[in-house]
């Protein structure tokens, strides 16, 4: 996995011990359970982030709080505006310049296991409604999300991952980096 931006910049100071993981993917696909997973690493997690909040929040939660935050996560994903997501990959650059090493990771999941999943849980499709149905929402949310997954460190495919084994694969692949564990 990449980890972009240069920690031992001496640009600036009170941000360079910080490090961004960035979730992002198709609804269905975890994103929730890695965010929870990773917050119980000792991350400070924030869900639905709009992209172009994610510099301030950065600054002021690495700032602000010194070293008592050095580990960041945020969800990004479809119920971001579409010119939010599109601003994603310059928003990650300034961060990196700024010495914020990130890691965007993308989780993605096949169509059939996503109905599968929403059916289960009885939950509705964040772009669903009366004139879109499931699988037509499913299509949308992966034309729209294209983008992200193109820029994305690291793509993971949760269709045959349960809950249980999505957080082991969290810990494993995100949380050793940390040295939190």
């Amino acid at each position: 996995a990449c980890h972009r931006g240069d920690p031992m910049s001496d640009e600036t100071p009170n941000v360079t011990k910080t490090r961004l993981i960035v979730v992002s993917g198709l609804s269905g696909s975890g994103k929730s359970v890695a965010l929870r997973t990773l917050e119980d690493l000792d991350y400070y997690c924030v869900d639905n982030l709009p992209s172009a909040l994610m510099p301030a929040f950065v600054r002021a939660v690495s700032e602000d709080a010194g070293d008592l935050h050095p580990r960041l996560a945020v969800g990004v994903d479809v119920r971001n505006r579409a010119d939010d997501l599109n601003r994603l990959p310059g928003i990650l650059a300034g961060l990196a310049e700024v010495g914020i090493a990130y890691e965007l990771v993308f989780l993605d999941t096949r169509d059939d296991v996503l109905i599968k999943r929403y059916s289960e849980t009885r939950r509705r499709h964040p772009l669903s409604g009366d004139k879109l149905g499931l699988a037509d929402a499913i299509a949308l949310e992966r034309k729209l999300m294209r983008q992200v997954a193109a820029i994305a460190d690291r793509v993971i495919d949760t269709s045959e991952l349960n809950v249980h084994q999505l957080r082991r694969l969290v810990i494993a692949e995100l949380g050793m980096k940390t040295g939190s564990l």
